[in-house]
Parts: structure tokens; sequence; C-alpha cells
């Protein structure tokens, strides 16, 4: 595998690589992605990349309905008059370290990751 294009970062604590690579002899270029997210978000982030959109949809909405905005790196309080669609600046995530917990506090039944494919 030959990797063609680099975009590195780090957002949120989380670092972050995004690239392209080719195989040998081939011309298509398959996308790569690696998020290395640290302990304290790790939960989030498991849950944004093994559920499908509509359970990340269902969640992020069940969180909204609880005046919270979620995302793969944390569960904050939402702004007033931004619809929980951003977190307050300066707010710090809840402090939930596992995937259940995080189901728990939205009110979701627990789902295993190979389960998240709704």
């Amino acid at each position: 595998m030959l990797l063609k294009t680099d975009l590195v970062g780090t957002d949120s604590g989380v670092d972050t690589y995004f690239g392209l690579c080719t195989y040998p002899g081939r011309e298509l270029r398959h996308r790569i992605d690696l998020k290395v997210y640290p302990r304290d978000i790790y939960a989030f982030g498991l849950i944004a990349w093994t559920g499908n959109d509509v359970l990340n949809r269902r969640l992020r909405l069940l969180a909204e309905s609880k005046g919270y905005r979620l995302d793969d790196t944390g569960l904050f309080p939402a702004t007033h008059g931004s619809g929980g669609k951003r977190g307050a600046r300066g707010t710090t995530s809840l402090k939930l370290e596992t995937e259940k917990e995080v189901f728990d506090f939205l009110g979701f039944a627990w789902l295993e990751p190979c389960e998240r494919n709704l």
C-alpha cells in the first residue's frame, strides 16, 4: 500500500490522520481515517464510529431532548437558543467513562458494537 495524500491534525484532543492510498499496480485510491482518542473521551469516539448514521442520529436527538449535545468527543450541555446544536463555550463534557454509561444516561437500550447498525 502506498500513501498518496496526508492530512494530519488534532481537534478537541483527538489526533487525526486522513489520507489516500493506492495499492501497487492500481490507480484506484482508498481513503484512510485514523483517530486516536484520549482515554477520558474514548467511549464517545467508540460510539460514534461503531454505529451507523441511524443510530448516531437517534442518540444525538435523545441528547438534544435532554438539553445536551453529543458528538465523538463528549456529551456537553447545550447552549440556550442553539436548538442543542452546540455545547456552550468553555463547558466540559459529562464524565462518562464507558459506552454503557452514555447509553444509560440517554435512556437508550444498550447495544453491543456488533448490534449498532439499525
